[in-house]
């Protein structure tokens, strides 16, 4: 099986400036478990699963998002409160590897819509899991859309948010679709 990742230069330029465990751990082979991907013409909608994974928010995940955004607002940085936009990356790391949510880490899918309801904050030592439901599928300017609702969960069972994330996506999951500069066989 042939792999596509980022080239030994760009791994180095974006591993200097990995700082939390989840980011160390990160694999930036997005087709390295390919088989596993689920393609546009085999979704059903309705179609649904949970996530994989969980996502234990440890205050360096914070710390590091509040880093990377530019935000040194205190409510943030000394009471443990994740920013509301701080969903994109639990989404990212839970969603990306699940079947239904495949797609996500597919180079060359273009993200040209969402729509998040936020219902609870998310805190340092919350876990958090995700459902996730395939909502919509059409074609539009000859792309392929995918819509997936998304419920996300602490550990008690609370919905801390609600995703509606829209996909355009390539026209196969196939290597030689995503023939990307930047990145090597």
């Amino acid at each position: 099986m042939v792999h596509i990742r980022l080239s030994e230069e760009a791994e180095q330029l974006v591993r200097k400036d990995l700082k939390t465990e989840k980011q160390k751990k990160y694999n930036f082979d997005f087709f390295i478990d390919e088989e596993k991907y689920i393609r546009w013409e085999d979704v059903e909608i309705g179609m649904e699963a949970w996530s994989e994974k969980e996502f234990e928010v440890k205050e360096e995940d914070i710390k590091a998002y509040l880093e990377a955004t530019d935000n040194y607002n205190p409510v943030f940085w000394e009471e443990g409160v994740a920013p509301p936009m701080f969903l994109t990356t639990i989404a990212f790391w839970l969603i990306g590897d699940s079947f239904v949510g495949s797609w996500i880490k597919t180079p060359g899918a273009i993200n040209p819509g969402q729509k998040i309801e936020f219902y609870e904050p998310i805190k340092v030592g919350d876990v958090i899991r995700v459902k996730m439901r395939a909502h919509d599928k059409f074609i539009k300017r000859e792309k392929r859309y995918l819509t997936y609702y998304n419920e996300f969960v602490n550990q008690r069972g609370e919905i801390v948010a609600k995703w509606w994330g829209t996909l355009i996506l390539p026209i196969s999951k196939s290597k030689e679709e995503h023939k990307i500069e930047g990145v090597r066989r």
